[in-house]
């Protein structure tokens, strides 16, 4: 196993945790002030920030890589257009050493925002990112979208199997990798 396999799979362990640290709903669906009583709406900021926490909390700062989340890459020497991922974990100020890139987006995502994100996962990987993961958070009555997952594993295949997708399905529950 390489570090950087190792890493990742560090990584992933701390996924799966952080996303069992998030005890609370409104991570989720944040309910809004509304005519309509009980009105709850998925926000993606609200979702990563609470994920960031708790993946701070239990990466620390041993981790050999760092956490960062929206990082502007507008100007960017190696990695055109201006692309913001949600979170990257990287070695800053190098291009070897980086391992994963994030997209995040609720379970009602549109498909052109989700094309766009698994675009921008390509990018990444396609400049020495190790692997990639689409988080999917929130649950639905009929479960994730077949959309979703049949886009998900035609990026993969166009990138060499690196993309994973991620389905964290709600509060108390760890995250699972289901491609």
């Amino acid at each position: 196993m390489t570090m950087r396999e190792k890493y990742f799979v560090l990584f992933m362990e701390g996924l799966r945790k952080a996303g069992k640290r998030m005890n609370d709903p409104h991570y989720f669906q944040l309910p809004v002030a509304s005519k309509e009583r009980g009105r709850k709406v998925f926000r993606e900021r609200v979702y990563c920030y609470e994920l960031y926490h708790q993946l701070r909390i239990i990466l620390g700062d041993s981790f050999p890589h760092k956490l960062h989340g929206e990082v502007d890459k507008a100007g960017h020497e190696f990695i055109p257009g201006a692309k913001k991922p949600d979170f990257i974990v990287h070695d800053p100020g190098n291009m070897e050493n980086n391992l994963v890139v994030i997209e995040v987006k609720h379970i009602r995502t549109g498909m052109s925002e989700l094309k766009d994100d698994l675009e921008t996962l390509r990018l990444f990987l396609s400049e020495g990112y190790y692997r990639a993961i689409l988080l999917v958070y929130g649950d639905d009555e009929q479960g994730l979208p077949n959309t979703i997952q049949s886009e998900v594993v035609k990026a993969s295949k166009r990138c060499g199997d690196r993309i994973l997708l991620v389905w964290h399905r709600g509060w108390r529950r760890e995250p699972e990798v289901l491609y």
